[in-house]
């Protein structure tokens, strides 16, 4: 029997709570113990074209995700491949991707030579396998131009929910295996360890990992809740309470400029840091640049104490019709300054 590569630490329940709790704003939480069920969504998003995260147990020794803190998706879909590499793990858009087969199904799909008799040829993603001329171009994401894959073979007994999960993408698909890369989507970073790292690294990914599938829990990213922001009126015919912006924590702010013998020529920049905010990383410092002064000044603006409505009052009282700061004191005007709306929608999910 090969050893097992799950040697790394093993996360406690209370981590994963704390981890998700310490981000619940930003995230949509579905806990479903049922096994069966839970790998149901995940197989269904796979199959729909959704890329997720799957983070669970002891992580892997090596350099090699296999299933325990990796990325998933459908080796059906060639346009897979671009979309991973730039949005996901933004690297070269060339770079190849493995798959995780179920291991009695290989040599249905791989020439495996000497090892036909045996299935269960590379458990740890370790030999390269080329892909049977007949399947290629059925699981396009994870074969190589060269018609090889990287292959990492998964049997029921050495990893039974990895098994059961690719089994349920099997009965949708007819396809036995999914893609599978590393979990991790900043740059420089390795693979994700602790459950804080899943949840920063998930909502880095600003989306374009669909699902963070974690112990029990089945994660969405919670995108602002304009409604509610807004105190608009329900389907019921209620008006919804406003809810009331808040920031993760204590903002530092930083400005640059560099001053030329063209005085109009200088370009102030400044950026902030945000140690206790979810996606926060120590890239630079933690520290990333404002779109613009409106940004920084509703960093400052929203402590959770006031409601949208009261902030733009805020502004409408320190503003004049231009969108200016007034300097005239007796200027009565009580036009609001032109706010694109996109933009402002943008800096509040921020």
């Amino acid at each position: 029997e090969p050893l097992s590569p799950y040697l790394g630490p093993m996360p406690s329940k209370m981590e994963i709570r704390e981890a998700i709790e310490a981000a619940s704003p930003w995230l949509q939480i579905d806990p479903i113990k049922d096994d069966d069920r839970r790998f149901e969504i995940m197989a269904r998003e796979i199959e729909s074209g959704g890329v997720i995260a799957w983070y669970h147990s002891r992580s892997e020794l090596g350099p090699r995700a296999l299933g325990h803190r990796s990325i998933l998706a459908d080796p059906r879909k060639k346009a897979l491949v671009r979309f991973i590499n730039e949005h996901v793990k933004k690297r070269e858009s060339f770079r190849p991707f493995a798959p995780s087969c179920l291991a009695e199904e290989a040599s249905n799909w791989f020439d495996l030579g000497d090892n036909d008799f045996n299935d269960n040829v590379s458990p740890y993603m370790s030999i390269t396998a080329n892909v049977k001329e007949s399947k290629r171009g059925q699981i396009p994401a994870v074969t190589h131009v060269d018609g090889s894959s990287r292959l990492q073979t998964v049997t029921a007994k050495a990893e039974p929910l990895y098994h059961r999960l690719i089994s349920a993408f099997f009965d949708l698909t007819g396809v036995p295996m999914v893609l599978n890369t590393s979990f991790n989507t900043l740059k420089g970073e390795p693979i994700v360890e602790t459950p804080s790292n899943a949840i920063r690294s998930f909502l880095s990914s600003m989306g374009s990992i669909e699902m963070l599938v974690m112990d029990e829990y089945v994660i969405r990213r919670r995108d602002c809740d304009m409604k509610s922001l807004m105190g608009e009126e329900r389907d019921d015919g209620l008006i919804r309470e406003q809810s009331k912006p808040k920031r993760a924590g204590d903002v530092f702010y930083e400005t640059k400029f560099t001053i030329t013998d063209d005085p109009e020529s200088i370009q102030p920049v400044t950026r902030v840091c945000i140690p206790d905010r979810p996606m926060h990383n120590e890239k630079d410092g933690g520290w990333f640049e404002l779109l613009d002064d409106l940004e920084g000044e509703l960093l400052g603006i929203c402590d959770g104490s006031s409601t949208l409505n009261e902030i733009l009052t805020q502004f409408k009282s320190e503003m004049g019709g231009d969108g200016m700061p007034s300097s005239n004191e007796d200027d009565e005007s009580t036009e609001l300054p032109e706010l694109d709306q996109i933009l402002f929608e943008n800096i509040m999910r921020r």
